[in-house]
């Protein structure tokens, strides 16, 4: 499980929370926060006349990388909503021991991850292992034949 994934589920699951602890007070401010965070993001400019001194044209490239940065920013802040509005609606499936369960299985899920491409290799020394004493005991046998 690489890195990002586990940043992302972290990231749902505080998204959660805050849900659950919105149970009390006004949902309304939060999804007018994340509207105006959103369209925010949407009017992201990257300026290329600050970079007017250089000879090679680049406004696609700047094109594509504000493209991209509001990819990304719409994708978190609809993520976030999300889990927000799945916490708010649903406190009662994050008491603390499913919390810690789930967070006891991302544990044990990294750590298996982390383990597989080890056990690989340790499998392939193992077997290698067995064709080198195969090799040594037919050596053997050949020169045992020999005498």
């Amino acid at each position: 499980m690489r890195l990002t994934t586990i940043v992302l589920l972290l990231f749902l699951l505080s998204a959660f929370a805050i849900g659950i602890s919105l149970e009390s007070s006004d949902f309304n401010n939060v999804n007018t926060a994340i509207d105006n965070a959103s369209n925010l993001i949407q009017n992201i400019t990257l300026t290329p006349e600050a970079y007017s001194n250089s000879k090679i044209d680049m406004n696609g490239i700047y094109l594509i990388l504000e493209k991209y940065i509001q990819f990304i920013g719409v994708l978190v802040l609809e993520v976030m909503r999300i889990g927000i509005k799945f916490g708010f609606e649903n406190p009662s499936y994050f008491s603390p021991e499913f919390i810690f369960s789930l967070v006891k299985l991302i544990i044990i899920l990294v750590i298996v991850s982390l383990l597989i491409q080890p056990l690989f290799y340790l499998v392939i020394f193992i077997i290698m292992g067995f064709i080198w004493l195969k090799d040594k005991l037919n050596k053997k046998k050949k020169k045992n034949d020999r005498r």
